[in-house]
């Protein structure tokens, strides 16, 4: 079992229909693994019964709950979830709510974190070793080509293969640095996350992934 807390942030919007299994999930991948951790679901306006969902949860689960009164994106629901993150977490990482990227792959990228002494560890579909458990639907798959190949053009950045992945890995210092200088609140946030990354030459390293893509992701 690691000693050092970690802090897990996932982000949601109108996940109704999972959350109670995923977090469930989540939570026990982390007892199991972690002497110390907390979990930050940061709700980004949802208008379906996640809310109350989560209220239910808590109940049985402990928590943090943070609830965005107006959707605004999944990347200012992150940035704020890491930046509520506990000081005494010494690493973060955030996580989609649907588990498109399960949560059993986090023990590989912590260990690349330390073992490696990166900043950042994140996960990538572009990298040998991927496995796919479920295909991804066609018209999602070519608006992964065009944003790929545009994030590429814009930022001249030929190094990190993938940005967009939900599932990436911080020393805390550093997630608080970068996430204190976000401006992008929507979906291509991630991309503003590795250009200031390369900008504080922090160490970033990719790694493979299992990806499930489940049909209901609202991502």
């Amino acid at each position: 079992m690691r000693k050092e807390k970690i802090s897990v942030v996932i982000p949601c919007y109108n996940e109704e229909k999972g959350i109670t299994k995923n977090i469930g999930v989540i939570y026990t991948y982390l007892k199991e693994h972690y002497s110390s951790f907390e979990i930050i679901v940061s709700n980004d306006g949802s208008t379906d019964k996640t809310a109350a969902k989560l209220a239910e949860i808590k109940n049985k689960i402990p928590f943090k709950i943070i609830n965005v009164p107006v959707n605004t994106g999944k990347g200012n629901a992150v940035k704020v979830g890491m930046l509520a993150t506990s000081p005494e977490s010494e690493i973060v990482m955030f996580l989609d709510a649907d588990l498109a990227i399960p949560i059993d792959e986090l023990n590989k990228f912590v260990t690349a974190l330390e073992n490696k002494n990166l900043d950042l560890v994140i996960a990538s579909r572009f990298v040998p070793g991927l496995k796919v458990l479920e295909p991804v639907l066609w018209y999602r798959k070519t608006m992964e080509i065009v944003f790929r190949f545009l994030r590429v053009i814009i930022l001249n950045n030929w190094q990190v293969r993938d940005s967009q992945c939900g599932f990436k890995v911080f020393r805390r210092s550093v997630a608080i640095k970068i996430f204190n200088l976000t401006t992008v609140s929507r979906f291509a946030f991630d991309s503003e996350v590795i250009f200031l990354a390369k900008k504080f030459n922090f160490s970033i390293k990719e790694l493979p992934i299992t990806l499930c893509n489940p049909r209901e992701s609202h991502i």
